[in-house]
């Protein structure tokens, strides 16, 4: 026990077994407080989980973003080709039609 703190609860009229209780029970609530608090150690094995986590799920987007790229390029292609096909018809149309 800290002699200061006893010292100080004496001085403020408090008996000297409550004093010590008092103490005491502050002493045993610090030392489970350690137990709850986040460490160096703790804060960087945490950032570096995240930071696995996160170059998860960035690897996912990137996968994801490409598979709808792809997607949107191939159907971007295809309507290129039907109108090519389409206006390459409408002029053998009029060629036929003007001779």
């Amino acid at each position: 026990m800290q002699a200061e703190s006893l010292e100080v609860l004496e001085k403020a009229n408090v008996a000297p077994t409550q004093a010590r209780a008092i103490v005491r029970a502050i002493e045993i609530e610090i030392a489970g407080a350690k137990d709850t608090l986040a460490t160096k150690h703790d804060l960087l094995v945490l950032g570096t989980d995240l930071r696995g986590d996160m170059a998860k799920l960035a690897g996912e987007l990137h996968a994801e973003i490409h598979r709808a790229v792809s997607s949107s390029t191939r159907q971007m292609y295809m309507a290129l080709l039907g109108h090519m096909a389409m206006t390459l018809g409408f002029i053998y149309f009029l060629n036929t039609q003007l001779r």
